[in-house]
């Protein structure tokens, strides 16, 4: 697995000047380790970056590939996914992701999607939410300039200025779709399975009956929380409670 080198962006940058090292000292520690095949003092050198509330697609990502050489399977799949949310249309995290998911025991069929959908959730991905924003931002400055410009215009609004205007609304209105449906779907609250194994059970605590086990890399849908317990579903209709303890967040 490839790491992401470079500069990390200037959230980084917020750490006290009195600390012995800086975040950016730490990410690139942590580099040299992982080359030198010290993968959890890698693991651990990542790690420290986060907990200075880093939000960074480098640092999830490569805290993914330590966590997978040191075996951490479920560790490695929720900060891939981590990372996935970061820079969706980043192919080596969908690359990785979906190697370290091939090793993960449970593997649950999702829904068949038509090929249409599919292409457009690939282009989306590619995309990312913030450019999709930014594209949105741009018709609608395009259509309120088109607007102010055709006002000023002696001849004022022609049949052939309306259709300008209402193909940049168009425009507007599809990118914006677009944009919500990609933030809900890579949104989403998910987790992931951090230990070996745990059992999902009908209620919120360890006195229902158990339905099933998920094992370590397991993705879980969110749908409530109660008293330190998640109710969780897959793809496939299975659903059940499961102690937040056992599970990391994406």
């Amino acid at each position: 697995m490839r790491l992401l080198a470079g500069i990390l962006p200037i959230a980084l940058a917020a750490a006290s000047p009195s600390l012995a090292e800086s975040p950016e000292e730490i990410f690139s520690r942590g580099n040299s380790a992982y080359e030198a095949g010290r993968f959890d003092e890698a693991a651990e050198a990542y790690r420290s970056v986060l907990r200075y509330g880093v939000r960074d697609a480098r640092v999830e990502y490569n805290l993914g590939c330590a966590a997978f050489r040191t075996g951490r399977l479920g560790e490695s799949v929720l900060h891939f996914e981590r990372a996935a949310r970061l820079a969706p249309g980043d192919p080596d995290v969908r690359t990785n992701l979906e190697l370290v998911r091939s090793r993960c025991f449970d593997r649950v069929e999702e829904p068949e999607i038509a090929a249409p959908v599919r292409w457009v959730r690939a282009a989306q991905d590619r995309l990312g939410p913030d450019r999709q924003a930014v594209a949105l931002l741009v018709l609608l400055w395009a259509a309120c300039a088109w607007i102010v410009a055709r006002a000023w215009r002696p001849e004022g609004w022609t049949p052939a200025a309306a259709w300008v205007l209402a193909a940049l609304l168009a425009a507007g209105g599809a990118v914006g779709a677009s944009w919500l449906s990609t933030r809900s779907r890579i949104e989403a609250p998910v987790a992931v399975v951090l230990e070996s194994s745990i059992e999902v059970r009908a209620g919120p605590g360890e006195h229902n009956a158990v339905l099933f086990t998920a094992h370590e890399g397991l993705g879980l849908s969110i749908r409530e929380e109660r008293s330190g317990w998640l109710q969780v579903s897959l793809p496939n209709g299975l659903n059940g409670w499961v102690p937040a303890s056992a599970v990391g967040r994406v």
